[in-house]
């Protein structure tokens, strides 16, 4: 398809004119594809019973083509720029026909992984299925590599045609205001797509944030703790998403649970608590309970922040499902299967548990029984105030003879460390602060870690006070208690340059304490690699009584059976994702690169990843999404 320029376009306007002039043109090109991109991503909204109703049509009339026009605009940035100073248009027709026909491929591609899945093409999903790892679940025929051929011939072809219309139809001279007058009003479609955003995910409202997932590679904007200081706060949902637009299927079936023991359930989770803290000198209250249960000495979180780690903690679930059930509202099944048997519930995190938006994934369905630290004083007076409010709870509950389940997240264990003022050092030296700007290659980290263990030290303390609070009130063979950690925290341990969490799928960013006291079962040591997906199913069918596989509505493993061999460990970051397998660390990044890494985060020599680790990733990631 001849794609250059009519002749109008550089003999005959002066150079600034002429640049004007293409300028028009690319935009109108950028609009034209925009509504084919439209045309495509609508493939797979449902228009006329959206479960958004009026809002959420409404809502995606504003986000949708802002979204798309963004996307269009960066695909079209380098033809604009290597085509609006030449002579001849011919490099900026033909360079943005190439672009963003191979955008509107993309979008293809992705809108049909979409439709088989319910989530949007990625980074794992490109090299498992290029790479090679689904090749026995994806192989596809030479009739089907042909009617792709023909499509992507039909687009570029489809391309051609739109970029010759767009010459013929522009003005010899187009108005510089119009132009500017265009692309003012995308600026505000992108706007106000984004402040719809805001308003929504602070309201909570889940028929309308659900439209979300329509928006292929959408990042929106969010404003929670902005919007509750203007009034708009989350209200709790009643039942669930319509079935038919769901993402998920979870639980696969209705869950039958009957519990005539009803334990009491004591959850106590630090911040970035690191494996070697458990110690006699750092964690002696915690190492004192050891004594008398079960300590897995191969405990790994599943993600490197606490978005991850809880996330997998309270669902038995990978943290891949996080964005799908932050758009449903779907909390966790044990909270569920809690209410149902009578449990009170006291909720207890040392900061918001609206940010991340736990108030709208795990603790959905109730939210209104949360409760968070006093917002004026720092971590260890929130830590320290938290968990006397659960004490004098787990009294009431004791009073009225009622089974109780209570969380506490302690977060003085989050840099920069807090304690009480008058704490005395662990060890010394120790930094009176954390200056982050002083972290380097070379840095000595012992001030901090000391730092971190005195307040590591703290926190144990205060673990120690609901201890003995429980022994006081003879609870202790009636109470479960786990001990753990949401994620861990490195200190250059790999002679890398990495500092905190967040950063690498190593054992110092992932690899946790996990101490469970559970009355009946044998204490000891244990070996076997475990994750934080396995607390919930454990809990569910020993605990709580439920009678279902629990692959039902985990994809964990029961931590009193017998350990099942060896075991793929799906971990998330921000932005990235690894599959963790023996010794071998697999990162994929968000361009669909696979590096593959030893525990000690070198290069592997074998740098394709283990198909047998992949595909029970897939199969982990994709068990509960509705197709």
């Amino acid at each position: 398809m001849h794609t250059a320029a009519p002749s109008i376009d550089a003999p005959l306007l002066p150079s600034a004119a002429r640049r004007w002039h293409r300028l028009a043109w690319w935009s109108l090109f950028v609009a034209g594809n925009a509504v084919l991109a439209a045309a495509i991503a609508l493939g797979n909204v449902p228009l006329r019973d959206n479960p958004g109703g009026a809002a959420g049509l409404a809502y995606l009339a504003i986000a949708l083509p802002g979204h798309l026009l963004a996307f269009g605009a960066l695909a079209g940035l380098l033809p604009l720029l290597l085509g609006l100073w030449p002579r001849s248009a011919r490099i900026l027709s033909v360079s943005a026909v190439v672009l963003q026909g191979l955008w509107l491929c993309l979008l293809l591609v992705d809108a049909k992984v979409f439709t088989l899945y319910r989530f949007h093409l990625n980074a794992m999903v490109v090299n498992m299925v290029f790479g090679g790892a689904l090749q026995d679940q994806v192989a596809l025929s030479w009739k089907t590599w042909l009617q792709v051929g023909m499509l992507v011939a039909a687009i570029f072809s489809a391309e051609g045609l739109l970029a010759w219309a767009c010459w013929k139809l522009l003005p010899a001279a187009p108005r510089r205001r119009r132009v500017l007058q265009a692309w003012a009003v995308v600026a505000l479609l992108m706007g106000g797509g984004q402040v719809a955003t805001a308003y929504y995910d602070a309201r909570g409202d889940r028929d309308v944030i659900a439209q979300w997932n329509y928006l292929p590679w959408a990042q929106p904007i969010t404003a929670k703790s902005f919007m509750r200081r203007l009034g708009v706060v989350s209200e709790q949902q009643a039942g669930l998403p319509d079935p038919r637009h769901a993402q998920l299927q979870y639980p696969l079936h209705p869950l039958r649970c009957q519990s005539t023991q009803r334990p009491n359930v004591l959850m106590v989770v630090l911040e970035s608590l690191r494996q070697d803290a458990l110690t006699a000198q750092v964690m002696p209250n915690t190492t004192a309970l050891a004594q008398d249960a079960r300590v897995y000495d191969h405990h790994f979180s599943t993600g490197n922040a606490t978005r991850y780690g809880l996330f997998g903690l309270l669902y038995g679930l990978p943290g891949g499902y996080w964005p799908s059930m932050l758009d449903e509202q779907r909390g966790s099944q044990l909270f569920r299967v809690l209410g149902q048997q009578g449990y009170d519930l006291h909720l207890y995190g040392s900061a918001p548990l609206y940010s991340p938006e736990f108030d709208r994934t795990a603790f959905a369905d109730v939210r209104d029984q949360l409760h968070q630290g006093p917002s004026q004083l720092k971590s260890d007076g929130r830590d320290r105030a938290i968990v006397s409010a659960l004490q004098q709870d787990i009294r009431a509950s004791q009073a009225a003879q009622r089974p109780w389940f209570g969380f506490v997240f302690l977060d003085s264990t989050h840099a920069p460390y807090h304690m009480p003022a008058d704490y005395r050092p662990l060890a010394t030296p120790m930094a009176g602060d954390i200056d982050f700007l002083a972290f380097g290659p070379d840095h000595d980290p012992t001030p901090e870690l000391n730092r971190y263990r005195t307040a590591v030290h703290y926190a144990d303390s205060l673990i120690g006070t609901l201890l003995d609070d429980l022994r006081a009130q003879g609870l202790e063979q009636n109470t479960i208690v786990l001990v753990t950690g949401d994620h861990a925290e490195e200190f250059n341990d790999l002679q890398l340059n990495y500092w905190g969490h967040n950063g690498n799928f190593s054992d110092f960013q992932l690899q946790v304490p996990f101490v469970l006291h559970w009355p009946g079962q044998d204490a000891g040591r244990q070996a076997r690699i475990s994750s934080h997906e396995d607390w919930v199913p454990t809990l569910m069918r020993h605990a709580l009584g439920c009678e279902n596989p629990l692959a039902d509505y985990s994809t964990g493993q029961d931590l009193l059976a017998e350990p099942q061999g060896p075991r793929a460990l799906v971990v998330e970051s921000w932005s990235q994702r690894a599959v963790r397998y023996g010794d071998a660390i697999y990162v994929f990044d968000k361009f669909g690169n696979a590096t593959a890494l030893d525990r000690h985060y070198r290069p592997l020599p074998q740098q394709s990843p283990d198909a047998t680790a992949v595909r029970a990733a897939w199969e982990a990631l994709t068990r509960f999404r509705n197709r």
